[in-house]
């Protein structure tokens, strides 16, 4: 039997906003990319899905079940881009709040800060059900695995956040037959899906460098932002250029792959994760073998960035 992408992305967030104690997906923005183990979904008709096991946030919910019903969801990583990302699929459209209502399936979004889905068989904003992922149990951005209170994620009647507006499905998508698995699966057990730079990764960088292994990276300058993306939330600490330490894993990394150091800034720019580093980075990558996509060493650290420094990690090459 065959299932529409629509209604199949709209049953895989339904299972991941179920609970069944501390064992289902609970919120966590540092963990929000999965927990490095894999799920299979039966869904009604029989086809089943592959998903990342592990704690999600609002948005890596929609983008990992995107994924999990074939849809290449390009660039998108929070609700900043998600708009932008998702219209390049060319299965959604853009409306505005107000227009017409949602239907199941559809993207419910506030680009600053939320979003949710429209699971109602109908879609009237009225009877509006919206499956989300709210809050870890603690109140805080992260906890403990798993839903231990039953609201981390859940099904609630529709609330205007307020939201900007919504991404509709333009029509139905493909049909789904059979076994499917998530498009372009880059999951590795012990570094979690490696198109993102989340905790996992970072640590093992950190430890491979032979610096404190927290995860996070410090005192980074926003103007360095725009160079460095594809980044779960809460894994760089930002500031306003001229504020903060840096990052001592920054500089053994600089160190590492022969950024040129001047000794008079290592506790300034020879600490930030700017183009110059990333590009000298991805140099470093592709010299050992290791592909950083069709742009090569271009100074913009993104997704396939993020996958060779998985690849190199797997090797040990930061040793």
């Amino acid at each position: 039997m065959a299932i529409t992408q629509r209604e199949a992305f709209a049953q895989v967030i339904e299972h991941l906003v179920s609970h069944d104690g501390g064992t289902g997906h609970g919120y966590s923005q540092i963990n929000r990319m999965g927990d490095g183990t894999m799920e299979v979904i039966t869904l009604s008709e029989g086809t089943t899905v592959t998903v990342a096991g592990g704690d999600r946030d609002c948005s890596s919910a929609v983008i990992t079940a995107l994924r999990a019903v074939g849809v290449n969801t390009f660039g998108a990583t929070y609700t900043g881009n998600m708009r932008t990302q998702l219209l390049k699929t060319g299965l959604f459209g853009w409306r505005k709040m107000g227009v017409k209502s949602a239907r199941r399936g559809d993207i419910y979004l506030n680009e600053r800060h939320h979003t949710a889905v429209c699971i109602s068989p109908y879609g009237s904003i009225r009877g509006d059900m919206l499956a989300q992922f709210s809050i870890s149990e603690k109140g805080t951005v992260t906890g403990a695995e798993g839903d231990q209170t039953g609201r981390e994620s859940n099904i609630k009647p529709y609330y205007s956040y307020p939201w900007d507006g919504t991404l509709y499905w333009l029509g139905d998508g493909k049909t789904l037959s059979g076994t499917n698995t998530e498009v372009r699966d880059n999951t590795v057990s012990s570094l979690g899906d490696t198109r993102y730079l989340g905790p996992k990764m970072i640590s093992e960088l950190q430890r491979q460098l032979g610096t404190s292994a927290d995860g996070v990276i410090s005192g980074q300058w926003l103007t360095n932002k725009s160079y460095f993306w594809a980044v779960d939330a809460g894994c760089v600490e930002w500031a306003k250029a001229g504020k903060g330490c840096g990052s001592d894993m920054v500089l053994a990394l600089q160190r590492k792959v022969g950024c040129k150091i001047y000794p008079e800034f290592c506790g300034v720019q020879a600490r930030q994760m700017n183009s110059g580093t990333i590009k000298q980075h991805q140099r470093w990558l592709i010299a050992h073998g290791i592909s950083c996509g069709s742009s090569g060493a271009d100074g913009y650290h993104g997704r396939d960035t993020n996958v060779a420094i998985g690849k190199a990690l797997v090797r040990g090459l930061y040793r």
